[in-house]
């Protein structure tokens, strides 16, 4: 009959291989060729090393797992890697939505202080006596948790800027919700960095959920990264959007005007192509300028004027050719989710796809 030491032992090697497996995916991984991703190929390979290096030594702990005299050595070295795997994964998080601030300088400061910290945790587990180890480990209890607070009020601030500049460069909600995977991968990262304080425990079942936990989120991890290299070349335009090179023109560009109009006649609108900047482009104006077009001649936004412009061209194709089906006339007017159709037609209408329908019949 299988022991509950056997059996922990199974269930730490299955989630100890699962870490490595995750670290060779993320390391085989194909990174965007595209140069404005040189600092996600770096961070791909460095947590590539982290995740496989985690999964060895849950198999040393596994082969050299004992307890009583050096009781305490599981948690302090469970703590000291807390603080290594919390930067890893924000640092590598950041990369998807801040690229600019993942700097050289930045990871050597958090760096050293991780290191300073850690050695001032393992040193006074091997020289000061319990009771001294024990307060300087509540401290580093505190300061792990302070970590934590720190690196989510940076990545809120940084999610909020991220929306921002998808925002302004596609001026697309759909956009915006495909991008959903990279926040939720921050809470998961978060929730495991919170649950990994059980280990001050110091207790078998507890550390067994924590490696199960973790050996999930790797998965995840390696997952969401081949997410990104296909979502690049949505992300990347928008992170790294060109600063006008001309200067603020007092006047409108009469003939940009002009090309966005005859752009408007020819139901531009409709093309799922949404980033403004190359309609902009398109019409031989700035950003801002595209913008005030909009905000002072056409009185309404971008996004919610071209939004309703699509409603109305749906209502017409339903009003003219009630065959067609409603997936095809999602995709004729320049939509990508049907749900945010139906969203957006019961928002500018009143009334639901159905029930509009129902009362053309």
């Amino acid at each position: 009959m299988m022991t509950l030491d056997s059996l922990y032992s199974y269930i730490m090697l299955a989630a100890a291989c699962c870490m490595m497996t995750s670290g060779l995916i993320l390391a085989l991984v194909k990174a965007p060729a595209d140069i404005r991703a040189a600092k996600y190929r770096v961070a791909k390979h460095t947590l590539a090393i982290a995740v496989f290096v985690i999964g060895v030594l849950n198999i040393a702990q596994i082969v050299f797992d004992s307890r009583g005299s050096i009781s305490f050595l599981g948690p302090c070295l469970a703590l000291a890697m807390g603080y290594i795997q919390a930067m890893l994964f924000t640092m590598a998080i950041m990369v998807f939505i801040s690229p600019v601030q993942i700097t050289k300088r930045s990871i050597l400061t958090q760096a050293a202080i991780i290191l300073t910290v850690d050695i001032v945790l393992l040193g006074a587990y091997f020289l000061l006596p319990l009771r001294a180890f024990l307060f300087v480990y509540e401290l580093g209890v505190v300061a792990y948790l302070l970590q934590l607070v720190f690196y989510t009020r940076w990545f809120l601030r940084s999610r909020r800027e991220f929306l921002n500049q998808v925002s302004s460069y596609y001026e697309e909600d759909e956009i915006e919700r495909s991008l959903r995977w990279i926040f939720f991968l921050f809470w998961a990262a978060l929730a495991v960095g919170v649950f990994s304080l059980v280990m001050m425990l110091n207790n078998r079942i507890a550390d067994l959920c924590l490696t199960v936990a973790l050996s999930g989120f790797c998965a995840l991890f390696a997952a969401c990264f081949i997410n990104y290299g296909l979502s690049a070349p949505v992300i990347l335009p928008a992170i790294y959007q060109e600063a006008p090179t001309e200067e603020r023109a007092e006047e409108q560009n009469e003939e940009g005007t002009s090309k966005l109009e005859q752009w408007i006649r020819n139901k531009g609108y409709l093309n799922n192509e949404t980033a403004i900047v190359e309609i902009a482009r398109q019409s031989d104006l700035t950003v801002e300028q595209f913008h005030r077009y909009f905000r002072d001649v056409v009185g309404e936004d971008f996004r919610t004027w071209r939004l309703r412009r699509r409603i109305d061209e749906a209502k017409l194709l339903m009003t003219e050719q009630p065959e067609l089906p409603i997936i095809q006339i999602v995709k004729m007017i320049g939509f990508n989710d049907r749900s945010f159709f139906y969203k957006q037609f019961l928002r500018f209408t009143g009334e639901s796809v159905l029930e509009y329908r129902r009362r053309l019949k």
